[in-house]
């Protein structure tokens, strides 16, 4: 066997990988894979007004699984409709598709969103947390 066979096979083995790498790596709502899908996941930070104190949303009356870490905003539109929610809830969605502040209206089954610029998630998200009990 000649000595360059091995080379170019492991050379077509590396661009092959660093091919298969490149696509894994790029991050995309839509794609049903990335390497970056967990780390790019949605997360939802949802809030209730009760007694003039705002509570976080418990996650059994969103109907999401305890070890759920994904809500987007087709998730959230999905789950509504089954929540029976009889008070106003607001929150953010903080995701690889942008952040979201949201409103939902129980009364008129309204859900309000909001598309923040970058970098006021956190922000947002503290002073709601410092408003919790």
């Amino acid at each position: 066997m000649p000595t360059w066979i091995p080379a170019a096979l492991a050379a077509a083995a590396l661009i092959t990988l660093a091919v298969f790498v490149a696509w894994g790596a790029r991050t995309s709502p839509h794609r049903l894979f990335s390497w970056g899908m967990y780390s790019g996941s949605s997360k939802g930070f949802l809030w209730i007004q009760h007694e003039g104190r705002l509570h976080p949303l418990d996650i059994e009356r969103l109907h999401l699984a305890p070890g759920s870490h994904y809500l987007n905003i087709p998730e959230l539109r999905r789950l509504l409709p089954h929540t029976n929610l009889d008070t106003p809830l607001s929150g953010l969605i903080i995701g690889s598709d942008g952040v979201w502040r949201l409103h939902y209206d129980p009364a008129t089954r309204t859900l309000r969103l909001a598309r923040l610029p970058a970098g006021q998630q956190l922000r947002i998200l503290a002073e709601a947390l410092r408003e919790t009990p």
